[in-house]
Order: C-alpha cells, then structure tokens, then sequence
C-alpha cells in the first residue's frame, strides 16, 4: 500500500472554521493572527503546533516501541513569516506571505540520553509532516537531552 488518503470535512459559518475527522472537531481562526487576545487558534499557529505535535509525539511513539524511557518531553516551536504585511493589505507591502523558516527544540528528560539520541535522527526520517515541510521551508530541529 503506497497512499493513504485523509479526508477532513472544513465549514464556515461564523468567525472560524469548524474542522472534523470523523467524530472528532476543532476551530481555526483567521490565516494569521495579530491580536493575541484573539479567541480563535489561526491556521498557521495550528501548522506550526501540528509540527511540534507530531516530533513530540512522534519521538514518544518511537520510544515506546523500542522500550526507551523517556520521563517528561517538551517543545518549542518558532517560526517565521515573511511578507506578512501582504496579509493585512498593507500600502506599500508586497511579496507573497510565507513560512520562511521553523525551529524546533525538543527538551527530553530521560534516563537513556544516548538511546534517545540515537532514535531522535530516525524519528525525524519517518515524519509525514515534518519530512513534507522539509522539502518547502528551512526546517531546523535541536534536541535538547535534560539531567
């Protein structure tokens, strides 16, 4: 079996969209988000959580398969925009918004630092979202080992 195809089912009818995968449902906000007081998680803050998500989640899945013990795993996610002014239609403002580069650092408390390593390269190679931004924007991940 080579594809796997997901369907996701995307509304609108008041301020954000309502996404669902089967029974389950979240909201997304504007493309991007300005106000930090805003209610709604914008699309490109769910992007950049959806791949922090997945290397954490992922590195603990990895983990758990080959009998690793990881104590606690965290991380942070930045990301830059360029051209975001174009968004807001900004006078003057041109260029096409786009993620221009991704951080990510992976803090991971474990009693085996050196197995956690060792998987931390492999986790990276069988990551469907990551390994797709890879191939788009300059991706840059740092895995912290914590004592």
């Amino acid at each position: 079996m080579d594809a796997i195809t997901l369907s996701l089912r995307v509304t609108a009818t008041g301020p954000a969209a309502r996404v669902s995968i089967g029974r389950r449902q979240f909201s997304i906000g504007r493309p991007v988000e300005f106000d930090e007081a805003s209610p709604h998680v914008a699309a490109l803050e769910y992007a950049l959580g959806a791949a922090g998500g997945e290397i954490v989640n992922g590195l603990r899945e990895f983990a758990r398969r080959r009998r690793i013990e990881i104590d606690a795993i965290e991380a942070l996610v930045t990301g830059e925009l360029t051209h975001a002014l174009t968004y807001l239609e900004v006078v003057g403002e041109s260029g096409p918004p786009r993620i221009a580069r991704i951080a990510v650092k992976v803090f991971v408390s474990a009693p085996d630092g050196g197995a956690v390593r060792a998987l931390f390269a492999e986790v990276l190679d069988r990551l469907p979202l990551t390994g797709t931004l890879k191939t788009a924007v300059d991706v840059k991940t740092e895995l912290i080992l914590m004592s």
